[in-house]
């Protein structure tokens, strides 16, 4: 009875929303997963902004020791590997270090190192506002900033101290903190529009209490209202959670708010290199995909209520990667610096794939991070990098999956009417009953797009972490396989290093059939063209 009821509401959101159950996964009988893509009749368009990164000074070599040395050198090496990736958006100074980041004193000629306080280590202060908006310009990023909204009764945490960095960003040159920003060498407004007030906000840190739905969207509405009436050209975010947080949220903020924040991190135990219980992590993006249903029903029914169906708030999953944490004794640890591997390719692709299948709800999403810590690439010394096996994902699915979403239906082998409770390790606020959901989950996790050109392009990746999956593709009819890339390897901990960098990359392969077979925590990349 439990299974009809679930098939019954599952039918009935296939029919009351075109984009987000438009996607069927059926667990068959099979040895060959059949996949069908089919084009929609409502076009929904797929913002890129979903490709995004984010920086943090979290002690891990992110900025200071990545991005630039401690006295601001631009580390070109790295700059030169993040280019071809074409990133869309960057958030900074990010996560919970903002509650410790005073933007004051990352501005001018004069710039003293202090110790950070939420993670450790060194904030030097030479990358800072100028800095950080300068290096989004020369890789055509738009810069996103997140503003702290503590409730520390400190000058930097209040709405005035948000005002004054808004201006000295936007502002003209007859403002108050406009004309500092000129005379700290940039005359022209910088015209950042994406700006978050506050991070996690229901979480407490040494500068910062949790906080309540109500007592987090009552002071939001207050500093959006304000900020929007100068600045009504701003898209300003806020910090959404599990769907009753983001009810009151809505209801209280949505006449100011774009955006609201969701934050989900996959988390893996590694025994050396070892995935352990690697069902665990492979198929968490189940259970994201169905937190984020529920919080879309939420977001869908405040845009209708209150007018915001031209115009809608969006989700940004602000936040977001797979965490490792290495085994040491009897204890895992966590760590930002363990090399990503071939099995960081499909929790990464999968997640890519959820955020893709849900557009146009989620508009953004800001993975963490670009460099060292869970990084797409890495540092040698402050002059020197390297590509991850994760950097390819992301250079993949910005050149091929853009564009317009496709639907695709999937039936296959997987594990059949599963707990996704059981199937995930996940850092989020997710809610009991969602963990209860009961689903079938196929091995081969997909995603299709149409681009510009109209080429129908295909993710594919195989959540098995020990079995080759066969697939056979049914494409709509009038075209034809015209690319397959591969990002597979035969170990799954396969992983690019220092002294050998180029163990797992893509490979253009020759065959272009439309039956193809999926290692174990493969990507491929197909894509179709006219006949």
């Amino acid at each position: 009875m439990k299974r009809l009821f679930f098939i019954a509401v599952l039918l009935f959101y296939s029919i009351t929303t075109n984009s987000l159950y438009a996607q069927g996964s059926r667990v068959v009988e099979s040895k060959t997963t059949q996949l069908t893509v089919t084009i929609p009749s409502e076009e929904i368009t797929i913002d890129p902004m979903i490709y995004g990164q984010m920086l943090e000074d979290c002690n891990d070599k992110v900025i200071y020791g990545g991005i630039v040395s401690n006295e601001g050198e631009e580390n070109k090496a790295v700059t030169e590997l993040l280019r071809p990736l074409n990133i869309p958006v960057m958030r900074w100074p990010a996560g919970t270090a903002i509650y410790n980041y005073e933007w004051r004193k990352g501005i001018g000629k004069t710039r003293k190192a202090e110790k950070e306080r939420i993670w450790g280590g060194m904030e030097y202060y030479t990358f800072g506002t100028d800095e950080f908006i300068a290096w989004c310009n020369q890789l055509d990023i738009a810069p996103y900033i997140n503003i702290p909204m503590g409730n520390n009764n400190t000058y930097e945490h209040s709405l005035g101290s948000a005002l004054d960095w808004i201006e000295y960003v936007n502002g003209a040159t007859n403002t108050t903190y406009g004309a500092l920003r000129a005379r700290n060498g940039h005359a022209e407004p910088y015209g950042v529009k994406l700006w978050c007030i506050g991070n996690e906000n229901y979480l407490g840190n040494r500068f910062h209490k949790g906080e309540s739905a109500e007592t987090y969207a009552t002071n939001l509405a207050h500093w959006a209202k304000v900020i929007k009436s100068i600045y009504p050209d701003l898209n300003l975010l806020g910090v959404g959670r599990t769907p009753d947080w983001t009810k009151v949220v809505l209801d209280k903020c949505n006449e100011w708010i774009d955006y609201l924040t969701l934050h989900f991190y996959v988390s893996a135990h590694i025994d050396n290199t070892t995935l352990l219980d690697p069902h665990k992590s492979l198929f968490t993006a189940a259970l994201v995909e169905a937190n984020l249903k529920e919080n879309i029903e939420v977001l869908k029914a405040a845009n209708a209520k209150y007018g915001r169906e031209e115009n809608p708030i969006r989700f940004s999953i602000d936040e977001w990667n797979n965490r490792h944490s290495v085994k040491g004794g009897e204890k895992f640890y966590f760590t930002r610096q363990d090399d990503r591997r071939q099995y960081d390719v499909i929790t990464t692709a999968t997640m890519l794939n959820v955020f893709l299948r849900n557009s146009p709800y989620v508009a953004m999403a800001n993975y963490i991070f670009p460099v060292n810590g869970h990084g797409l690439v890495k540092t040698v010394g402050e002059n020197d990098a390297y590509r991850s096996v994760i950097y390819y994902v992301f250079e993949l699915y910005r050149k091929h999956l853009v564009g317009k979403l496709l639907n695709v239906d999937v039936a296959g082998a997987g594990v059949a009417n599963v707990r996704l409770g059981d199937y995930a390790r996940l850092d989020g606020d997710v809610t009991a009953s969602t963990r209860s959901i009961e689903q079938d989950l196929c091995f081969v996790d997909a995603a299709a797009t149409m681009n510009d050109s109209g080429e129908i392009c295909i993710a594919l990746t195989n959540r098995s972490h020990d079995k080759v999956q066969k697939i056979k593709l049914d494409i709509p009819e009038g075209y034809s396989v015209a690319e397959v890339w591969s990002l597979e390897s035969d170990d799954i901990a396969a992983a690019n290093t220092p002294e050998n960098r180029d163990v797992v990359q893509p490979e253009l392969l020759k065959e272009k059939k439309s039956t193809l077979s999926l290692k174990p925590c493969g990507l491929k990349i197909v894509v179709c063209r006219a006949k």
